[in-house]
Formats: C-alpha cells, structure tokens, sequence
C-alpha cells in the first residue's frame, strides 16, 4: 500500500515545510491603500491637532500619534477621545478646539480601510 511505503520523516518534512510556507504568504498585507489614505488625509490633521504632545520617546500618555502605525494601531482610542464633549474627561485635543465633522469623518473612514 502507499501509505505503508512513506517513512514518518518525510512526513514530518512536509506537515513542518507547507506549512510554514502557508503562514509565511498569510503575514504580508498590503496596506498601501490606508498608508495613501494617511498620508494625504489624516498626517495633516495628526499634525495640526495631535503630533505636538503625541510624538517622540516622551510622548503625553506614551501614545505616539506621528506614524502610520501608530495612529492605525490608536486609531480607535483616538476616535472616542475626540468624539467627547469639550471640557470633559479625556477629550482631544486637550486645551485645543473640538476637531472639525469632516476631520472626525475622516479619522472614522481611516478606521474602516483594512489592510489586506
């Protein structure tokens, strides 16, 4: 029979060799779409509103807000905290105007683009 003829390492060789091969073709995501969604749209507000306290090693609350993977990693966080009233607990900017619709609309579309 064939199986009776295949030996218990070439089996493990191929189980260990497939499927890291698998997983190796899983991890890569292409993420240009919100990379280009960032930089055009929401690099410019982060900058006007967030990077002044939010950026570099001593970062307020050490939340970064001055990369793309930072604020994709924080955007959901961001989100909530500039969707709060002004003058209450937690809102953003802090000591700043409450950001415009069409800033918020744009933080929630950068939320909605998947990496794929």
């Amino acid at each position: 029979m064939f199986l009776e003829r295949i030996s218990l390492p070439s089996i493990l060789f191929i189980l260990l060799f497939g499927c890291a091969n698998n997983i190796a073709e899983e991890l890569v995501e292409d993420c240009s779409e919100a990379e280009n969604f960032y930089i055009e749209t929401i690099a410019p507000i982060m900058s006007q509103n967030c990077v002044s306290c939010h950026s570099g090693p001593s970062s307020s609350g050490n939340q970064r807000l001055d990369s793309f993977l930072s604020v994709y990693s924080l955007i959901e966080v961001t989100l909530d905290r500039v969707n709060r009233d002004p003058g209450s607990a937690g809102f953003m900017p802090l000591g700043g105007n409450k950001l415009t619709n069409e800033q918020i609309a744009a933080l929630q579309a950068f939320i909605e683009i998947d990496c794929e």
